[in-house]
């Protein structure tokens, strides 16, 4: 069934309603899933930093714990609703019901200056921007009215999070592929190639100050180009100690509302560990990259740290060079042991 309201496309869907705003060109779709009624519940501040692929279903338990029964936006610029009957059951079995889950599908820049859209960010007790293209999320809402909502909701102590694409907005600093992906080589051989592009001061969640967050990290062999991120973030003045956290897939990082944080992982993934990397030293050379003394902590599933200070973790320490473009380790691997 097809019905117009308010200059919105509205269709109802075995007991979904899917609007679709505007009549010739549409900024958004939204799908809804539960209550229609918005309540009101005292929310946890937490930050879910998830790799990618497979989602994390107790990292996402953690986030409708902390959304504490309200409602819980998912934020997109591709795909649909995938995520609302999966979070809204998953919170109801763990006794945590959610009022609702519903998914914003943003279409375009408009999208967020749209009332209807703000105030479903306005008044959400959790957030979640889903994987895709980090450069559409920063297109679409850096220096918007949504992005003031978005960081107004992070004050006010909602959990936060995001997975692949939307992990990679979640720190100070974001590589925002303006111009498609980079490959560790390319940003070993010149971290100023025309793949090397960044944005700042986008999300203002806490503990992530002058960092920059990476996914699919051993699974697409990342290390060289977040050793390249942060060599960008030093040469560029933006830190004189730049931060990088690089999730694997089916793992999460959690990060508390005091600075505690724990890796979780989905159940018989591989290789889900979860790396922070921070450098103090300009590089020596720029192209190739050569640069030295960068820290390493490796997290396992389990594993804690106080991410106030990165320095009591439970984690395994070594530290990275690189050379002329190539990267030597302390541990003999650059991704540990």
């Amino acid at each position: 069934m097809k019905k117009w309201i308010a200059g919105c496309l509205v269709m109802v869907l075995w007991g979904s309603t899917v609007v679709t705003a505007g009549a010739a060109r549409s900024s958004y779709t939204y799908y809804p899933y539960g209550s229609q009624a918005d309540v009101t519940t005292q929310t946890t501040y937490g930050v879910n930093m998830m790799g990618g692929s497979t989602d994390v279903d107790e990292a996402m338990r953690w986030m409708a714990e902390k959304a504490n029964g309200g409602d819980f936006v998912i934020l997109r610029t591709s795909g649909s609703d995938g995520y609302n009957q999966y979070l809204y059951d998953l919170a109801a079995a763990n006794q945590s019901p959610l009022n609702s889950v519903e998914t914003i599908l943003l279409e375009n820049r408009n999208a967020s200056y749209d009332s209807f859209v703000l105030n479903k960010v306005k008044n959400a007790e959790a957030v979640f921007f889903a994987g895709g293209d980090q450069f559409l999320y920063v297109d679409y809402i850096e220096g918007t009215p949504l992005e003031d909502a978005l960081n107004s909701r992070i004050q006010k102590g909602i959990p936060i999070g995001g997975t692949s694409a939307g992990l990679a907005i979640q720190g100070d600093f974001v590589y925002d592929a303006a111009n498609g992906t980079v490959y560790s080589d390319e940003a070993l051989a010149d971290p100023y190639n025309r793949y090397m592009t960044f944005s700042r001061n986008f999300l203002e969640n806490r503990y992530l100050d002058h960092t920059i967050t990476d996914s699919h990290f051993e699974q697409r062999d990342r290390m060289g180009r977040l050793v390249g991120f942060l060599s960008r973030n030093l040469l560029d003045g933006w830190t004189t100690e730049a931060r990088g956290i690089a999730v694997n897939e089916q793992t999460a990082l959690l990060i508390e509302a005091d600075g505690s944080a724990r890796v979780v992982v989905q159940p018989g993934g591989t290789n889900q560990s979860v790396y922070l990397a921070k450098a103090a030293s300009r590089p020596s050379q720029v192209s190739p990259l050569s640069i030295s003394g960068i820290n390493i902590i490796k997290l396992n599933d389990g594993d804690t740290i106080d991410m106030t200070n990165w320095t009591n973790h439970t984690g395994y320490s070594y530290q990275l060079d690189a050379v002329d473009g190539v990267l030597n380790s302390s541990s003999g691997s650059i991704y540990g042991n």
